[in-house]
């Protein structure tokens, strides 16, 4: 039986949960399919193209539609937080996400639908096109690093307590005081924060120019 495309996508992102992102080739890949070398390239016609393809099936629920019933920021929230948990539901899927420009179905769906909300909300055009980057880039930078922390040895321990050993009271008083909440890993109230610092500032946009 041939092998179908989402066979390939799919046999890909299990790959890169098995193996990760830097060693994910199309040749184990062909392995891991139990196909000749080769046969992946009759769907994609390299590995960045299957890269593609499986950063779009990442999304797949990303954009289930929200319930309408709330409000503006609210579903871009929402939202937010669906494309957090799709990254992070896949080994290596924020750096995976953040490598590859595809325009495919899955993406462009995310896009128009944070883009359609924050224009509903009243920001102009260029805004809210601007408004979704920011908001796309903090969650995949999150996600990142949330994910370079969880692969740490030891849980990341002894890269916090270098930080917190770097860290001079006479020179660093501020950051000092604050190491419990300065190292990586960060909680998922965290990443609620920096969202939430986001809409604030979309809101203050709707309310009025910014100087």
């Amino acid at each position: 039986m041939r092998l179908t495309r989402d066979q390939v996508v799919a046999g890909g992102l299990d790959l890169l949960d098995e193996v990760g992102l830097d060693k994910l080739t199309m040749r184990r890949l062909a392995a891991a399919l139990g196909v000749q070398n080769g046969a992946t390239y009759w769907h994609f016609s390299s590995k960045q193209a299957l890269l593609e393809a499986m950063a779009d099936r990442m999304l797949e629920d990303v954009t289930i539609t929200v319930d309408p019933g709330l409000s503006w920021d609210a579903r871009v929230a929402e939202t937010a937080h669906r494309l957090r948990r799709a990254l992070l539901a896949r080994r290596d899927g924020a750096r995976l996400f953040a490598g590859v420009f595809f325009p495919l179905p899955n993406a462009l769906a995310y896009g128009e639908t944070m883009t359609a909300t924050l224009r509903e909300a009243g920001l102009a055009l260029r805004d809210a096109v601007w408004a979704v980057d920011a908001l796309t880039y903090y969650v995949v930078g999150h996600a990142t690093e949330e994910q370079l922390a969880e692969a740490l040895p030891d849980g990341g321990r002894s890269a916090v307590a270098r930080l917190r050993s770097a860290l001079d009271p006479d020179r660093h008083p501020v950051m000092h005081a604050a190491a419990g909440d300065v190292a990586a890993p960060h909680p998922q109230e965290h990443f609620r924060y920096g969202l939430d610092l986001l809409l604030t500032g979309i809101r203050a946009r709707l309310d009025g120019p910014v100087p």
